[in-house]
C-alpha cells in the first residue's frame, strides 16, 4: 500500500535548500536561467536601517558623527565615534569575507557579491582609522596614531591614495625618513613613549633605581622599556616588510631600525632578568634568559652572557 504525503511548498523549498549540503557527491550546479534567489528580500531589514550598529548604514552614520567632532575640536568624542566605526566596517568586512568563502565552489555570484562588500567595508575601515589616527594626533598621542598608520600601510598599498596618505604621516611624524617625493618634509619629533629616545630615557631611570637600591621601581622602568623597544622592532620590521619591492631605501631603514631596536630590547630584557634575580625571583628572570638566547646567539655577546646567567641559576648545565 502507497500512503500519499501532502508537503507545504515552503517545506519542499527548505528540503531542496538542505540537500546542498548532503555527502555522496551531491554538487551545486550554476543553471542557464536560474530560478529567483530564495533569500532574496523586497523590504529593507533591520540590518539595513542606519539604526543599526552592524550595518553599511550604522557605520557611515558613526563616521559622519565622528567627522563631525574633529571639524568642532571635540577630540575625544570623535576618537570615540570613530573607534566605534572602525570597529563595525572591520566586523563586517571579516564577516563578509567568510560568507564570500563559504559560497566559493557553490555560488560563484553570491560569492562575489560578498567579496565585493567585504574589499568596501575594509576600505570604509581603512578610512576611518586614518580619520583616527589623525583625531589622536589632534589630542597631542601620536604615540597612539602611528600603530593605526602602519596598519593602514599594510592594509593598503603604499602607493595607493590612502596607503601614500598614511605613509606621508608616518614621515611628518619622524617614524620614517624622508624619500622620494617626502624628500622635503620635516618631520616632528618622534614622541616620547614611542621612540629611541624615550626608551634610552626610561632605561636610565631604571639604572638609577638600581643604584638607588629601589628594585621595584627599576623592575616597573625596564618593563616599561622593553615595551617600547619591542613594539618599535615589530612597527619597523612591518614596514620593511611592506616596502619590501616598492621602495628600497625604505626598506632597508625600516629592516635596520627593526633590527637596532630588537638589540636595544633584548638588552633591557637582560638587565630586566638581573634585577629579578637580585630580588631572589629567579623563576621570574628564566624565562627572559631563555628568550635573549633565542632572539641573540648564544654563543657570543649578549646570548652568551644570557646562558651563564642560566647555569649560574642552575637551569643549564
Amino acid at each position: 500500500m502507497r500512503f500519499k504525503q501532502i508537503i507545504h511548498p515552503l517545506m519542499l523549498a527548505s528540503l531542496t535548500v538542505l540537500t546542498l549540503g548532503l555527502p555522496g557527491g551531491v554538487q551545486a550546479q550554476e543553471l542557464s536561467n536560474p530560478e529567483p534567489d530564495p533569500f532574496a528580500v523586497e523590504d529593507p531589514r533591520i540590518l539595513q536601517q542606519s539604526s543599526s550598529v552592524l550595518s553599511l548604514q550604522g557605520g557611515m552614520a558613526l563616521l559622519e558623527a565622528g567627522r563631525t567632532a574633529s571639524a568642532q575640536g571635540n577630540y575625544n568624542l570623535a576618537v570615540e565615534k570613530l573607534q566605534a566605526t572602525r570597529q563595525v566596517f572591520n566586523q563586517l568586512s571579516n564577516f563578509y569575507q567568510q560568507l564570500s568563502g563559504s559560497f566559493a565552489g557553490i555560488n560563484s555570484r553570491r560569492a562575489a557579491q560578498q567579496r565585493q562588500k567585504a574589499l568596501e567595508t575594509a576600505q570604509l575601515r581603512d578610512q576611518s582609522t586614518y580619520e583616527l589616527a589623525l583625531a589622536h594626533h589632534a589630542q597631542g598621542r601620536t604615540d597612539l596614531s602611528i600603530p593605526l598608520l602602519i596598519q593602514i600601510v599594510r592594509s593598503q598599498n603604499p602607493t595607493t591614495p590612502l596607503g601614500r596618505q598614511a605613509h606621508e604621516q608616518l614621515v611628518r611624524f619622524g617614524f620614517v625618513q624622508p624619500t622620494g617625493s617626502f624628500a622635503e618634509i620635516i618631520p616632528e619629533a618622534i614622541p616620547a613613549l614611542l621612540s629611541f629616545d624615550g626608551g634610552q630615557n626610561l632605561i636610565g631611570e631604571a639604572e638609577a633605581a638600581v643604584n638607588a637600591g629601589d628594585y621595584n621601581q627599576a623592575q616597573n622602568k625596564f618593563q616599561q622599556a622593553r615595551q617600547v623597544f619591542n613594539q618599535l622592532s615589530n612597527f619597523h620590521q612591518q614596514l620593511s616588510e611592506t616596502f619590501s619591492g616598492i621602495d628600497r631605501e625604505v626598506a632597508q631603514d625600516q629592516r635596520q631600525k627593526a633590527l637596532d631596536s630588537a638589540q636595544l630590547r633584548d638588552q633591557t630584557t637582560y638587565q630586566l632578568a638581573l634585577v629579578h634575580r637580585a630580588q631572589n625571583q629567579p623563576e621570574l628572570s628564566v624565562p627572559l634568559l631563555i628568550q635573549i638566547v633565542r632572539s641573540q646567539n648564544p654563543t657570543a655577546g649578549l646570548g652568551e652572557r644570557a646562558f651563564q646567567q642560566l647555569v649560574e641559576l642552575g637551569f643549564a648545565d
